[in-house]
């Protein structure tokens, strides 16, 4: 039996399941269970405000490895348009454009490549978690075991990965005919582990349980009553005690994200998808996908909520508290810092990039390659590649249907609705 955080009630609700079918037997107990009526309490670290700065904030910028010989430090053919990250022991980083995820180490003039390469089924990659406790099972050529780390793919393919399952392929763990997964979270409450995956098709976060089923939700949940047309969730993360939600402007011929200065927003929930606030509205967000806290030793914007554009790769700064626009990452020459193709921004750690500075990576020349690399305080950065100029410029509650579950066993395809196979071009 997998060791839970329980809270007991009188009145609990039953969890249905929805909408997706697991890619592996349903053997566990707990494939339903019961949640308190109140709510679900999210379990993080201390959420941690920015700070105020005395002196302009300056960071600086490192390329590190890159698909394209000279670009940056390393090169590796396999990073091509780079899109989530995860950090574990080592760094992942899932790549769009060969469907692998590769993995390193190191940082600034230390940075190298591990030997493990992981091939992605089901589609391309986009998000990814790392995980490391005992749900979340899947089966492999190898055996049976909990996944480490676990993706998404705008073909609606959940895939997870586990050396013991298999140590070269990932498998599909759930799909969801006519999903388009551009993110990916990891949520832990006091009623268990939980997927997040916003769907930029359906205009809808998805809720998968501890064994990859969804799990069905009101219509309310993760939705944000204010937001205008033809917006859908981009991109979620856990901040804090939160969950935050990016919203990209949504083209419905294409399928695709529009850019465009002001075509973004950026929503606050509760674990159970109850809309709290706006957190950003329009202004400098552009097609906003990247969601972190900055780490402690980010200088002055220590603790605030860095919001990174795809449309024209700024990297904004918010008090996560109180939704301040705290202005954008800006280089030692004053001007916004601004990477091409910016996906994922994940904070660094001692043994991986250092802890005051935060990891991104970018699908740069439209996507057709790749780049990761280090944005640190200036004064801690020692030698970087030069800053590009910017362009112009509580307890909640999962609330079920009463319909019982509907699941599919279609298995995944490419996905049409993105000409351009969904790296969101």
């Amino acid at each position: 039996m997998r060791a839970r955080i329980v809270t007991l009630c009188a009145a609990p609700l039953a969890l249905a399941l929805a909408g997706a079918a697991p890619a592996h037997p349903a053997s566990s107990p707990h494939a339903s269970r019961s949640w308190q009526g109140s709510g679900h309490q999210v379990h993080t670290a201390a959420n941690r405000s920015a700070s105020t700065a005395r002196t302009p904030a300056r960071f600086a910028r490192v390329d590190l490895v890159s698909d394209v010989a000279g670009r940056a430090a390393l090169t590796d053919p396999k990073l091509v348009n780079p899109w989530g990250l995860a950090m574990g022991a080592t760094l992942w980083v899932s790549n769009a454009g060969t469907g692998t995820a590769t993995v390193y180490t190191g940082g600034a003039g230390t940075v190298r490549k591990a030997p493990t390469t992981v091939a992605i089924p089901g589609g391309i990659p986009t998000g990814q978690v790392a995980y490391t406790g005992d749900a979340f099972t899947i089966k492999g050529k190898a055996g049976t075991a909990p996944a480490s780390f676990i993706f998404s793919s705008p073909s609606g393919a959940i895939t997870a990965w586990s050396a013991k399952a298999d140590p070269h392929n990932a498998v599909i763990a759930a799909f969801t005919r006519g999903a388009d997964y551009k993110g990916l979270a990891l949520m832990t409450t006091d009623r268990g582990t939980f997927l997040l995956a916003p769907s930029f098709s359906h205009g809808a976060v998805h809720v998968f349980d501890d064994d990859f089923r969804r799990v069905r939700l009101s219509r309310r949940a993760f939705r944000d009553p204010f937001l205008p047309a033809h917006y859908s969730p981009f991109n979620v993360e856990i901040a804090g005690s939160s969950v935050v939600v990016a919203y990209a402007k949504r083209d419905p011929a294409t399928g695709r994200p529009v850019a465009g200065r002001g075509n973004g927003f950026v929503s606050q929930f509760t674990a159970s998808g109850r809309f709290v606030r706006r957190l950003a509205s329009r202004g400098p967000l552009n097609a906003p996908w990247a969601l972190t806290l900055a780490p402690a030793g980010f200088g002055a914007y220590a603790g605030a909520l860095l919001v990174g554009n795809f449309g024209d790769g700024w990297i904004n700064a918010y008090n996560p508290k109180t939704g301040r626009y705290l202005g954008p990452l800006r280089g030692a020459d004053g001007r916004a810092i601004a990477v091409e193709g910016l996906w994922d921004l994940e904070p660094g750690t001692a043994a991986n990039g250092g802890a005051d500075a935060v990891w991104f990576s970018a699908g740069i020349s439209g996507a057709r390659h790749g780049l990761l690399g280090l944005i640190r305080p200036a004064t801690a950065a020692g030698t970087a590649s030069p800053t590009p100029a910017s362009p112009p410029t509580s307890r909640p509650t999962f609330r079920p249907t009463s319909r019982p579950a509907s699941t599919t066993s279609a298995r995944p395809a490419p996905s049409h609705s993105h000409p351009s196979g969904g790296y969101g071009y």
